[in-house]
């Protein structure tokens, strides 16, 4: 078996949540690999200039035999909690968030640096995540053709990394995800699951300062003022989608050339939140 895909099991977060709890996972990573079936997984794969579609056959299959674990051997005892429990209201708010890419610059013109973020219509942009990548013609050899582009706020002026990753999306429903962290906002990126694809979302203490709480899930991903208004708002979007063979259109059309999200902040309530943060700076990094 490919080296990857063994990898992919022992680095699952279901795998990590049992050793976390101390529990034994030699029997049950064992039963997943006698389980795996090379073909059906292949049969999920679509592969174009060395991007992946979603393919979830592994999460699928971890989470099927952790569970019967569980139930068999410890269904008394073991609750899924944190990093052990799929987050239900965050895969809704998302999907509920979907909407046509907004006007931003693309991540392949795009350039490292501090700059003032971008604003649509009443709202900043305070932080993105966005893929993009570009087939290329038959016969040539151009490079760098694909680009992600990571950026938001930061408290002061340092280059790092400004999407700083907090898996937990769960915290978000408690006013607790990134809290008691100098980071302004987090992120979340689960690649090839049943989860939400990528999630950025305020601390929670700052979203406490301004006012704000968190919509009902079924509204999307946003937060409301008192008077109930949406001042934070998460988006989300793919688009240009793309699929394998020589045509690059029809059923396989699953591949997103361009794939992101942001996180996006009234101007009154941008400001305030200048007020708390002085020295907040806006920062972009291309990978």
């Amino acid at each position: 078996m490919n080296s990857n895909i063994i990898n992919a099991i022992n680095n699952s977060r279901l795998i990590s949540y049992l050793i976390s709890l101390e529990i034994e996972v030699d029997d049950v990573r064992n039963v997943i690999i006698q389980n795996f079936n090379e073909d059906e997984f292949e049969h999920f794969i679509n592969r174009s200039n060395g991007m992946l579609s979603p393919n979830t056959y592994i999460y699928d299959l971890v989470f099927k035999y952790v569970n019967e674990f569980l139930y068999q051997q410890y269904r008394e005892s073991v609750i899924f909690e944190g990093d052990g429990k799929i987050d239900v209201r965050t895969m809704i708010a998302t999907s509920n968030s979907l909407v046509n890419r907004p006007n931003l610059v693309k991540p392949l013109d795009k350039s490292t640096g501090f700059s003032a973020p971008d604003e649509l219509n009443d709202f900043v942009v305070i932080a993105r995540f966005e893929r993009q990548f570009e087939t290329r013609d038959y016969g040539s050899n151009t490079r760098g053709n694909r680009a992600v582009v990571c950026e938001g706020c930061l408290p002061m002026k340092i280059k790092m990394t400004p999407l700083k990753s907090f898996p937990c999306t769960q915290d978000i429903w408690k006013d607790e995800y990134c809290y008691g962290t100098p980071i302004i906002q987090g992120f979340c990126f689960n690649e090839n699951s049943l989860e939400a694809a990528q999630v950025i979302w305020m601390n929670g203490e700052l979203l406490s300062i301004l006012g704000l709480s968190v919509d009902h899930h079924d509204n999307g991903l946003r937060a409301i003022n008192e008077n109930g208004e949406a001042v934070l708002i998460y988006r989300y979007w793919r688009e240009s989608l793309i699929g394998k063979g020589a045509s690059f259109v029809g059923l396989d059309s699953n591949i997103s050339k361009l794939e992101g999200c942001d996180l996006i902040l009234r101007k009154d309530f941008y400001e305030k939140l200048k007020a708390i943060i002085p020295d907040m700076v806006f920062y972009t990094e291309i990978i």
